[in-house]
């Protein structure tokens, strides 16, 4: 009897409901969980039977009767739609007397309420869905690796990024993802943070396309109990700031090369207009005989070739807004470019797609230049032939077209260094001003270009240009040349002294009279001195820019005609030319024949207008 007291003293502290039941089934004892469970006292619930309890299922086989019958347990769990109305957990455990009976004796029937612990493991669902979905959202790939570098896990955010799906990755070692030049200090990353190291590093990883980008990589541990059970890696994509910043240096360094050429072509340039204007004052007197004359041909002949190659040199220099900007259609410059290239690719084909016009604004030359550079690129690159894809298309506020070739494609380390003046890859038969002066043309446009490549996979320029919205074309009017021109008074500002006594004897030799001065100060001393019908000054003069004195010209003698002449009127803004009203501006090194006709043509319409207001 003492033992049985005891029995059901530590019975009756258990946290769990505890029945037994009779070989008849019917309760014999049940402890005071139970009880509580039942709601009802013990001396109510004896006796009855164990489909009366309230874990008693309607409609199905009873559990106790299932477990004295099979002499085995029986364990259910029951859900809160039971009488109890919470879900519960049912053990049933048949007694025998001795171990050679088959049949049971009774029954012990334990219940736990397991309505906390729905609760927990519902509430630590949520907290796990809310979590991935925080990580799905996330703006960088998320991954998970286990010990041996295999992917465990990846958010939504990196299947999306890479085009990789997990029934993919998952179980696929990490270097599976990452470009074979970053693979050794990947993995080294990774070996280090398995040692409980964070770690952060760049690498390049391959995505199911084929593109490549860059990423900023974080890695840390993943602990479990005290120990590192794996790795979480974050990464971002930074190939746009990546790209950003090779073109920011590119910028800077071309920015500085182009300074030095345009100091450099200043001074060549006006060695070039007195080498130039002196040949061609010896042709326009006719006193050379024929050998001589075919020299000078020569020597004109090579200063214009010489000043085109300047022209080059400074084009990746330009910095303002290109002068003489009009609606440029993409998809005619494209097809017109093809057209005029045609005898250089077409041992190769071409796929033109331009079935919308795109427009932007700026000088078509220039653009047919960065074209034609582009296709023939395209052409050298495939030396055993294939095919040039051109396009255009329009992409936000941006106007964008594209030459794309099949040929033998770049190395990282060329395509860092295609845009830097007099690199070139082609030998002797490249000057490596091609690209750079194409880049130079596009800023001065206000556009980039992007550049892909790989080699053996071929190479595409995307040119990305201000997207403008066409209008009606003005079409200048040209101006009407004459020879009427009578004898005018001159006023020569320049510098220089050889270009100055050039135009002076230029000028001298069509019957002008003229007048020299060699800074901007003279010459407005010499303009509230004298009346003249013409000035010709330079632009890059001392003390005083020829801008300034064109404007107090305009100010001050607002009828006198202005010709500014220069090696470098595309670094001057439009509006600045168009506040001081010049009338023409001319390029060192110039043809004598170009600046005098100019200046017929200027005197004659100064003449016509004098007459107009006389009479």
């Amino acid at each position: 009897m003492a033992a049985d007291r005891m029995w059901e003293a530590t019975v009756d502290t258990l946290t769990d409901a505890v029945y037994i039941f009779g070989p008849d089934k019917r309760l014999k004892k049940i402890n005071r969980t139970g009880e509580t469970l039942e709601q009802a006292a013990r001396s109510f619930l004896a006796g009855r039977r164990c489909c009366d309890m309230l874990w008693g299922l309607e409609d199905t086989a009873c559990m106790v009767d299932r477990a004295i019958s099979s002499g085995t347990e029986v364990e259910v769990e029951l859900a809160s739609g039971n009488k109890a109305q919470r879900p519960l957990l049912v053990r049933v455990i048949p007694q025998n007397k001795g171990r050679q009976e088959e049949a049971a004796t009774g029954c012990i029937v334990i219940v736990r309420d397991i309505s906390e612990l729905r609760q927990a493991e519902e509430e630590g669902s949520k907290n796990r869905a809310f979590l991935a979905s925080l990580a799905d959202l996330a703006p960088d790939e998320i991954y998970t690796l286990d010990t041996e570098r295999r992917f465990t896990w990846m958010n939504q955010r990196a299947e999306v990024d890479s085009g990789l799906t997990r029934s993919v990755l998952l179980g696929q070692d990490f270097s599976m993802i990452v470009a074979a030049e970053s693979k050794d200090e990947a993995n080294a990353a990774v070996q280090c943070t398995l040692g409980g190291e964070e770690k952060q590093f760049e690498l390049r990883t391959i995505c199911t396309d084929g593109r490549v980008r860059c990423m900023d990589a974080h890695t840390s541990p993943l602990w479990r109990d005290g120990s590192i059970t794996g790795v979480m890696v974050f990464m971002s994509d930074i190939t746009e700031k990546k790209l950003a910043q090779a073109r920011a240096a590119r910028s800077d360094k071309l920015r500085a090369l182009g300074e030095l050429a345009a100091g450099v072509a200043h001074n060549l340039n006006n060695s070039l207009t007195v080498i130039q204007g002196r040949a061609q004052l010896l042709l326009m007197r006719n006193s050379a005989d024929q050998g001589n004359k075919k020299s000078l041909e020569v020597i004109t002949q090579a200063v214009g070739d010489c000043s085109q190659t300047l022209r080059r040199l400074l084009d990746f220099s330009r910095r303002e807004s290109t002068r003489h900007a009009m609606p440029v259609d993409l998809s005619e410059l494209i097809s017109s470019s093809v057209e005029i290239a045609q005898p250089k690719w077409q041992a190769e084909s071409a796929f033109v797609e331009a079935p919308e016009p795109v427009f932007t604004k700026g000088d078509s030359a220039e653009l047919r230049e960065v074209v034609l550079n582009l296709i023939f690129n395209a052409v050298d690159a495939m030396t055993q032939g294939g095919t040039i894809v051109a396009g255009t298309r329009s992409e936000g506020n941006t106007a964008r077209f594209w030459i794309a070739d099949s040929g033998g494609g770049m190395t990282a380390d060329v395509m860092a260094r295609i845009f830097e003046p007099f690199y070139t890859t082609k030998g002797d038969r490249g000057t490596g001003l091609g690209l750079s002066a194409s880049h130079g043309i596009i800023e001065n446009h206000g556009g980039d270009i992007n550049v892909t490549s790989e080699a053996g996979k071929g190479t595409r320029f995307e040119v990305i240009l201000p997207l403008h919205e066409a209008t009606s074309r003005v079409v200048p009017t040209p101006l009407t040349q004459t020879n009427d021109a009578k004898s005018a008074r001159v006023l020569v500002v320049e510098d220089e002294e050889k270009v100055r006594v050039l135009l002076n004897e230029a000028f001298r030799a069509e019957g002008h009279d003229v007048i020299e001065a060699a800074t901007g100060a003279e010459a407005l001393k010499q303009l509230d001195n004298r009346e003249f019908d013409l000035m010709v000054c330079d632009l890059g003069l001392p003390e005083l820019s020829g801008l300034h004195v064109a404007r107090w010209v305009k100010e001050f003698r607002p009828e006198l005609p202005v010709i500014i002449a220069t090696g470098f009127s595309e670094m001057i803004a439009d509006e600045d030319y168009k506040r001081a009203r010049i009338d023409e501006v001319i390029r060192k090194p110039y043809a004598l024949a170009d600046v005098l006709q100019r200046a017929h043509v200027l005197l004659a319409a100064h003449s016509a207008s004098r007459e107009t207001v006389t009479m």
